[in-house]
């Protein structure tokens, strides 16, 4: 963590897992476009599922999955739903020009207790 990022730690919702990534506006964005495509029927609180996705050089998602399923099917399509959301429109924006790589792989814990 730090100042200038590393791992993606300082976001508690988001992991970029095997990818040093010294951007935490980037990934302070990734929480703020899903949180605001996120609104779980009924609050989701009790419930927590993990979602991987791929962050294209272009901002495009593709990869989008489950990892950790909540154990309700509403709340793991709304979280799958959130994602898809921002990526359709691109909501991410193009990886920062400093990143070297051509994609960024993503996990975002949802849990309604923690993202708002």
């Amino acid at each position: 963590g730090g100042p200038t990022g590393d791992r993606g730690n300082d976001v508690v919702t988001v992991r970029t897992t095997g990818t040093a990534f010294p951007f935490p506006g980037y990934l302070e964005n990734i929480v703020r476009q899903i949180a605001l495509n996120f609104a779980p029927r009924g609050g989701g609180t009790g419930f927590r599922a993990d979602v991987a996705f791929t962050i294209q050089r272009d901002g495009t998602v593709s990869d989008l999955r489950l990892v950790n399923r909540s154990g309700n099917y509403g709340f793991d399509m709304e979280c799958l739903g959130a994602v898809e959301a921002v990526g359709s429109r691109k909501g991410f924006g193009p990886l920062p020009n400093g990143f070297r790589d051509d994609a960024l792989p993503v996990v975002f814990s949802f849990d309604p207790r923690t993202l708002r």
